[in-house]
């Protein structure tokens, strides 16, 4: 990918979107209808890139967004905050600004972390929009890349729907300031967008077919299983559940040429090869269906991956065998791949640890050790917990010894090797944005909402699949999981099940707010919810995340998406 990329300033002004949050760049051409320099494959890897890429010149110092630190301004990073941070999975204990107002749902729309998404999803759209309006060729692979970048625009209007609700709406460069799209049409625009580009339309511009195209770019498996996940919540954001629909592409994106990552590798489980290093090459490339791609050398940045590998450990972890493998002298494997440790800024609320260790599970119950000690003691290889130096209960949150060390991503190679760029510090892990096992889980949910709460053989097939890849044993520490653990599933069991699969995984808040279990309720709790540590409820409202008010001040056709 291009750590540089040439683009002219009316692109960003526009769209009347980014006066105070995204840099100009230095260029005469100011006028929006005469763009100048399009370099189609410069623009055509910038749109992949703002997944993971921040700026133009590396990790920091010149960073595409104003006032916030330019690590924190990484896209996959900022996601997995609003998604995991304001959920039952995850707390960090840095006074970052706009970090605590997450752990405690407390935000309003001045937290500088969700406006820092706002601003990098818009910058996605409008780069797709530019490169729409310029590669204009008739040729088969241009009219591929176009589908392409459509529905990447279609991925980043997708989070705005979710997270923002009825955000500004352009699918073309303009001067006049964007006006507001409602929820629900901007659902309608993305069903019709995606059909589209995987065929189900009357146009030409079509994704390649599953597995087809380079890794790291998308196909048809990623058009229907991002329009499968849209069906699943279109309760959330229409008022009309699409069970049926949900189901129907999730099962054609399963029946593609992806599969499930299942072999184990040179001692490390199937599982945890979807979040190393090698991931593109150990197995795992198989089942990601559309990752955000991390080189060590030529994908430099603090967000991304190394922020979820990095954040959650200590610097002596490092010379800890924490995964029970050796090399190629039958010697252990020591950390975790990355010179970069940041004090155990992120740890497990008490809720997500005891979705393996049981509802009863207390500190004293808990084993003691790194992951090749937890994941037999609890019976599932997705139980990646380091507990050594860690209470269960987050009862301070300054209390970095308070909270289980979830440790599911690591920048080892399956080959024994680890940080193959730059040292060691920044990592090679490609972060999984879809996966094949997210389809499982929708076709499981929404046959079990259409028969009563249970699944039939065929949504119990598909949780099973997921549980015989993660080696679970029944009889073990879960809640529910006994004799006929393979063979009967509920739609409880389910709700739990997102968590053990997709854990740390930034999708928490989206299956809370589908179970109503999230703002506005008072059933289910969590440590800190609502900034107390027993639990509280929170406002309904916090099921969206305010529009900035920086934007409400730029442009006047934008209104508050909540009181």
């Amino acid at each position: 990918m291009k750590l540089r990329y040439i683009l002219p300033v009316a692109v960003f002004a526009s769209a009347s979107l980014f006066t105070s949050c995204v840099k100009d760049l230095e260029v005469e051409n100011i006028n929006p209808q005469e763009v100048s320099d399009f370099n189609e494959d410069y623009i055509f890897n910038k749109i992949y890139g703002n997944l993971v890429l921040t700026g133009q010149t590396g990790p920091n110092g010149d960073s595409d967004l104003d006032d916030i630190d330019e690590g924190t301004s990484n896209m996959t990073r900022l996601i997995w905050n609003m998604n995991v941070l304001t959920t039952d999975e995850g707390h960090c204990w840095w006074n970052d600004p706009g970090m605590p107002e997450l752990n405690r749902n407390s935000w309003t729309n001045s937290n500088v972390m969700i406006k820092a998404l706002y601003y990098r999803l818009m910058f996605g759209v409008t780069i797709c929009n530019f490169y729409l309006e310029n590669a204009n060729s008739s040729d088969a692979a241009t009219k591929q890349k176009r589908a392409e970048a459509r529905f990447m625009r279609a991925l980043h209007y997708f989070y705005l729907m979710d997270l923002y609700a009825n955000p500004p709406f352009l699918t073309k460069l303009s001067s006049e300031k964007a006006p507001q799209i409602q929820r629900a049409d901007l659902f309608t625009f993305l069903e019709s967008e995606l059909k589209d580009i995987i065929g189900e339309g009357s146009g030409d511009e079509i994704l390649a077919d599953a597995k087809t195209v380079d890794y790291g770019r998308a196909d048809k498996a990623a058009g229907m299983l991002l329009l499968s996940r849209m069906y699943l919540n279109a309760e959330v954001y229409t008022g009309t559940a699409r069970w049926a629909d949900a189901k129907k592409y999730a099962d054609m994106t399963i029946g593609t040429s992806y599969k499930l990552c299942t072999t184990p590798k040179n001692g490390f489980s199937a599982y945890q090869l979807l979040f190393m290093g090698d991931n593109d090459t150990n197995g795992a490339q198989d089942e990601i269906i559309l990752p955000a791609l991390h080189d060590g050398e030529k994908t430099q940045t603090w967000g991304g991956s190394l922020f979820m590998i990095a954040a959650p450990v200590a610097e002596t972890m490092k010379q800890e065998d924490l995964y029970g493998v050796t090399d190629a002298n039958d010697n252990p494997i020591l950390g975790y791949g990355t010179s970069e440790s940041w004090d155990i800024g992120l740890r497990a609320r008490k809720e997500f640890s005891k979705v393996f260790f049981g509802k009863n599970a207390s500190k004293n119950s808990v084993t003691k050790g790194a992951p090749k000690d937890i994941v037999p003691a609890v019976g599932d290889d997705r139980a990646i917990f380091y507990t050594s130096s860690q209470e269960l209960s987050i009862q301070k949150e300054d209390n970095k010894n308070q909270g289980l060390i979830y440790m599911k991503y690591n920048n080892l190679h399956s080959d024994g090797t680890s940080g193959h760029h730059a040292g060691g510090q920044f990592v090679d892990t490609d972060y999984p944005m879809l996966r094949l096992a997210e389809a499982y889980l929708i076709s499981a949910e929404c046959d079990a909402r259409e028969n009563d709460g249970n699944c039939t053989s065929e949504g119990v097939a598909r949780i099973k699949a997921l549980r015989q890849r993660a080696n679970v044993k029944t009889g073990n520490k879960y809640d529910g999981i006994g004799a006929d653990a393979l063979n009967k599933v509920t739609l409880e069991d389910i709700f739990q099940e997102w968590s053990r699969e997709f854990g740390f995984e930034g999708m928490r808040r989206m299956v809370l707010i589908r179970w109503n279990r999230f703002a506005g309720q008072s059933d289910y709790k969590w440590e800190w919810m609502g900034g107390s540590q027993a639990g509280v409820q929170f406002d309904s409202r916090f099921n969206v995340f305010p529009i900035p008010d920086s934007e409400l001040n730029a442009n006047p056709n934008i209104k508050p998406n909540y009181k």
